[in-house]
């Protein structure tokens, strides 16, 4: 029995961010399994051809890891979607697997980000007491969004900043239900925080954070500016709080020690 993990994110072509995050969940997973063959992968097609045109690097996709992972004798394989949300990306990921698992004795994968309450509230954690807010200060988080049933996903993460921090928080997306304008509407129901932190509830800082959350043009940021908001931007990805990698580790633990997970 030879066993292999293999890490699955979307992919970024922002390379400092990257660094940051993606790949310092893999380096994660290397300290906690030194024993194991880690593997990375980037599921997005566009991102791995412009990292290949622009900067002649190769980054896998799902099939090609899986290719090299068998070549290389793994009998046993661990997947770990880097994934927020239980959606449109992640539900591609396991028909894929599921397409390919003949390959392998066992296919085990992992939960997304948020997969149960506790994850909710451990992910809370994680993000407040890394940044730094004031008594009137309010954040809103940008997440991606889906038009998978999932999106539900970011009004319990509202529900569960409340409760865990004390404080009004909001999640607009940037391609789910929930706009920026919805969140403007809550916000002017309330007093008027002192300034509106706004942070990526995404894995990587990305294009999306750097343009459509803190762009110059078109963005929450300009928004919230010309409706007379203080703001305030974190480029931060979810990948650079040491408690979200845990929340990681933990999901990659569970099928490992616990035969938990989904046997595909």
């Amino acid at each position: 029995m030879k066993k292999g993990i293999l890490i699955v994110s979307f992919g970024t072509t922002y390379k400092e961010t990257r660094e940051k995050n993606i790949n310092r969940i893999v380096a994660c997973v290397k300290e906690h399994f030194p024993d194991y063959l880690v593997y990375q992968a980037f599921s997005s097609e566009k991102i791995r051809k412009i990292l290949s045109a622009r900067d002649n690097e190769f980054v896998p996709g799902i099939l090609e890891a899986l290719d090299s992972l068998q070549k290389q004798g793994i009998t046993h394989l661990y997947v770990l979607p880097t994934h927020i949300i239980d959606g449109i990306e992640n539900n591609r990921l396991r028909q894929v697997l599921q397409g390919q698992k003949e390959r392998f004795e066992e296919i085990h994968m992992a939960q997304v980000l948020l997969g149960d309450k506790e994850d909710y509230k451990e992910a809370v954690w994680a993000v407040w007491e890394e940044l730094e807010i004031g008594q009137e200060d309010m954040v809103v988080f940008m997440g991606h969004g889906t038009s998978h049933q999932a999106d539900c996903s970011y009004k319990i993460l509202e529900e569960t900043w409340e409760k865990v921090t004390g404080k009004k928080g909001y999640v607009a997306t940037v391609e789910g239900s929930i706009t920026i304008d919805q969140v403007l509407g809550q916000i002017k129901q309330g007093p008027k925080p002192r300034q509106i932190i706004l942070v990526p509830f995404m894995l990587v800082a990305g294009e999306h954070a750097n343009k459509d959350m803190a762009g110059k043009k078109d963005s929450f940021q300009t928004y919230l500016c010309k409706e007379g908001y203080q703001t305030k931007v974190v480029l931060k990805g979810l990948g650079e709080y040491p408690g979200i990698r845990k929340i990681y580790i933990r999901h990659l633990k569970q099928i490992l020690e616990e035969n938990y997970g989904i046997i595909l």
